[in-house]
């Protein structure tokens, strides 16, 4: 994670966590497309939780807030937690992984884990994990689920997996690694990769698989080029496609790697670093890559949406989902982040946390929008995520 524009996101976002409230717009589909984990605003305290919404029924509901209170003003104020979810296999149970805000003894942090039920009458379990780094740099990247274990980034070199139903947790340490590991889960939600990021630039990337039960890394490909950005890296259920941003002199390059050759590359115009991509994706069919961006015009506004870029010389689709909306920070772009069903046919994008970084984001801008990619005009559904009036504000 040692990428210029990863870590200055990280920075930036870290920085609106000490104001009070950070939390990433964030997706997760169940195993079956039917339901959808999304950030919402809870109307009574102001602060964000994880809500679902039921595709077929056309309804929300708040599934999960942790947060707890500080003082301000004399009145006790909803401080929010950092969040990301998953489905596990079974469809029957959901994680979310949170930064807490309460610090342990090493003045790190933590994070913890809540397994919730879904359609049945159990308690929610909570586990709490210490973390030897500041954790919040972690939530820019999705939950990593293989089969009902989760496993998360506790360190640079260090993470942890977690049974939640049993309630164990073992940590590991890697040795001799390239560089920071990240972690990296599959699209199928059946495995885990690690990321190996050089710690100078004429040093490789190493693209890897992890194995659950014993952490031992079998390497998939070693990167010559020069990743732009660990946060639009993307691959397919085997890791044996990859696609990546590589940074050039005047242009960035689209590159695509199978098997760990080069098949494809295509320049990319970011206009100046005036769009930014929050997350990537690769298309099933291996065929393209969608991608959440967000374009700056000036200094006073930004436009955001979903671009698809094909591994050909075909022009990109590009849909705008958001226009005119409050200009936003460096960190903006990850905070609005797709996750893509299991079928591959509809993109899921929550603008939340937008709506937390200006008192004048729209509040027709703040929704849940599923855009269907099974059609040429990929239309839109839009649901509206109501804004409290006690939303937190944090444009100073």
């Amino acid at each position: 994670m040692n990428k210029p524009n990863t870590r200055n996101m990280a920075l930036a976002l870290v920085g609106l966590l000490a104001l009070g409230i950070y939390i990433l717009a964030c997706t997760s589909f169940s195993p079956d497309d039917t339901k959808v984990l999304y950030p919402a605003f809870d109307p009574a305290s102001g602060a964000v939780g994880m809500a679902v919404y039921d595709r077929e029924t056309k309804g929300t509901e708040m599934l999960f807030l942790p947060h707890g209170y500080q003082v301000e003003s004399n009145k006790l104020v909803a401080v929010p937690s950092l969040l990301r979810a998953a489905w596990l296999s079974s469809g029957r149970e959901i994680v979310v992984s949170y930064c807490s805000n309460e610090k342990p003894k090493n003045d790190h942090g933590s994070i913890g884990l809540a397994l919730i039920p879904w359609g049945m009458r159990q308690p929610i379990r909570v586990l709490r994990l210490p973390t030897a780094d500041n954790p919040e740099p972690y939530f820019l990247f999705p939950l990593c689920v293989a089969g009902d274990r989760v496993f998360l980034s506790i360190s640079t070199n260090g993470i942890a997996r977690v049974d939640p139903r049993a309630g164990t947790v073992t940590t590991h340490q890697f040795e001799q690694t390239a560089g920071e590991v990240l972690l990296l889960p599959a699209p199928d939600g059946k495995s885990v990769f690690c990321l190996e990021s050089p710690k100078r630039a004429d040093e490789k990337t190493v693209f890897s698989r992890l194995n659950p039960d014993d952490f031992s890394r079998t390497p998939i490909a070693v990167i010559t080029n020069k990743v732009l950005d660990d946060a639009v890296f993307t691959y397919d259920n085997t890791g044996r496609t990859l696609a990546f941003l590589s940074e050039g002199k005047e242009t960035n390059t689209l590159v695509v790697l199978r098997d760990g050759r080069q098949i494809f590359a295509r320049s990319l115009d970011t206009r100046g670093q005036e769009r930014s991509f929050g997350n990537a994706i690769l298309d099933p069919n291996g065929k393209a890559l969608w991608a959440t961006f967000q374009q700056t015009k000036g200094t006073n506004t930004s436009a955001y949406g979903l671009i698809e870029i094909p591994f050909n010389d075909a022009p990109a689709h590009v849909l705008m989902l958001i226009s005119n909306a409050p200009a936003g920070g460096s960190g903006s772009s990850a905070c609005f982040q797709a996750g893509i069903s299991h079928d591959g046919k509809t993109a899921a994008i929550a603008s939340t946390y937008l709506a937390c970084t200006d008192q004048d984001f729209r509040a027709a801008d703040c929704a849940l929008f599923l855009v269907d990619l099974s059609k040429p005009e990929w239309p839109v559904t839009k649901v509206l995520i109501p804004m409290p009036a006690n939303r937190p504000d944090l444009s100073h």
